[in-house]
Parts: C-alpha cells; structure tokens; sequence
C-alpha cells in the first residue's frame, strides 16, 4: 500500500484513492500547526492515517499486529457497534496503546453516506475538496488530543471550533443554538459508547453543545481551556475547573450551561 508522510504522519492509501490521499496530506502541516498554535497540543508520537472503503478493513488494517489478536478474540463485541455508525461515519479516530490511526472516506463514499445526524447540525457543504480538508483537520484535532481522553462533548467541541478556524467559516449552523433551548440536561454529557446508542436528534444536541461550549469559554474566557489541556485530563476535575472559571457550583454545571450558552449568542 503506498504512502506519504507528512511531519511523521504516514498517510495510506489505495492507489486508486491517490487523488484523496494528496488532499488529505496538504491539510495536515496546516492542521497541525493550528492544533499546536490555539491548544498547545503536539502531533502524536505514532500517528498513521488511512483512506478507509469498509470499516472492517480499516480497523484490521489500522491496528498493529498485537492488537489485531485481541480483536478477534473480542469482534462480537465491537463490530456491532462499528457496523451501526459505518453509514453515519465520514471519519474514525482509533487509539492503540501510543498509535493513533485515522480513517477518512474517499469522496465517493462520502456523497452516499447516510446524513440524517450532519444535516442536523453542520452548514451543508458541496465541494469534495473542501470537505476532505475539513475531516483531515477534524481528526487530527482528535489524535493530538488522545492523550487527554477528553469527554466527548469537549473532544467533538474542540475539532469542530479548530476545523472553523481552519476553513476560516462557521460550519455549524446558527440554527442549532435552538437545540439548547430545546433539550435540558441536568447530568453529565455522555460518553461515545453511550450516544452510539442514542438517537440522530440527541447525538446532535449533545455536538453541537460541545461546539456551542467550546467557542463560549474561548469567547468568554480566552486561554482558559489552552490552560486547561496543560494541567488535567480527568472528566470530573476538568468539570470542576470549568464550574469554579464560569461561578457555578459543579453539580449545577449540565444545567446550567445550554442558559449561558445561548444567552451569550444571542447578544451577539
């Protein structure tokens, strides 16, 4: 299988997928230096990328060959789950141990690819090209943040605000701030095993909360979570220090936040 690599990060690909992998690669040193500039976060030691075609071939293709025993072993467990949010899925962000591998479709897959959720959520975009550069910088955020294990609603918060910063767009739609208003959580976001079992409509809600949050706390106080990503990755603590920086007290954060969230927007 040919590659590239781009500042240590090898980028795999079918031959035939050449046109894709060439995408992929000019967005990564741009990515990277975004991550590093906004967040403070380096490039993963081990960082391989794929063009994956099917879910099963890049998961065993992906994982280094001590994992692949274990997968075997433990496939009626996680294929399940794979094979449910393959149709949903444009990109896949793995970790094995120190490796972090990405999977992006190929545009072909891309076009066919069930919308339900992104139509929920994202401004729709036509051009192939620029959705490609949009995943790369998105999953990157995710493999140089791995090391955190960030919560979910951070983790997809903080790649959807740095792929803004990287398109130099908004690519979540203004309209989803109704979505705050509509949902009231009073618990924790919950983790990716748990949305994988959840509805189009809440997996969204719980997206774009993490977006909407993101650019609150840059907004609202700029360098907080940059500090934040230096000192502790434990859900329960990160959650206690975004309580005391916003004067809520922590049991009250879930809560409270979609209030803030759209207060502030909508002053804008």
């Amino acid at each position: 299988m040919p590659s590239k690599v781009i500042h240590g990060i090898s980028v795999n690909y079918d031959p035939s997928e050449r046109e894709t992998a060439e995408l992929i690669s000019d967005a990564v040193e741009r990515a990277l230096n975004l991550i590093q500039d906004k967040w403070g976060l380096g490039k993963p030691e081990d960082c391989q990328m794929y063009i994956m075609t099917t879910w099963r071939g890049f998961i065993f293709q992906s994982a280094p060959w001590i994992w692949r025993i274990s997968l075997v072993i433990s496939y009626p467990f996680w294929s399940k789950r794979a094979r449910r949010m393959w149709p949903y899925s444009a990109a896949w962000t793995q970790r094995y141990g120190r490796r972090v591998v990405i999977g992006i479709k190929p545009p072909r897959l891309l076009e066919v690819s069930d919308k339900s959720i992104g139509s929920l959520m994202y401004v729709e975009e036509q051009d192939m090209n620029i959705k490609i550069q949009h995943l790369t910088c998105h999953e990157l955020t995710h493999a140089c943040s791995a090391h955190l294990k960030l919560p979910a609603w951070l983790n997809e918060g903080l790649a959807a605000v740095t792929v803004d910063r990287f398109l130099e767009k908004q690519t979540i739609r203004t309209d989803t701030l109704d979505l705050l208003s509509r949902f009231k959580p009073q618990r924790r976001p919950p983790t990716y095993r748990q949305l994988a079992h959840m509805d189009g409509e809440t997996i969204a809600y719980y997206s774009v909360l993490g977006y909407w949050f993101v650019r609150y706390l840059e907004e609202e106080h700029p360098g907080f979570l940059n500090d934040l990503f230096s000192s502790s990755s434990d859900a329960r603590i990160l959650d206690q220090a975004i309580a005391a920086q916003l004067d809520v007290v922590a049991a009250d954060l879930w809560s409270k936040a979609p209030g803030l969230i759209t207060n502030h927007f909508n002053r804008i």
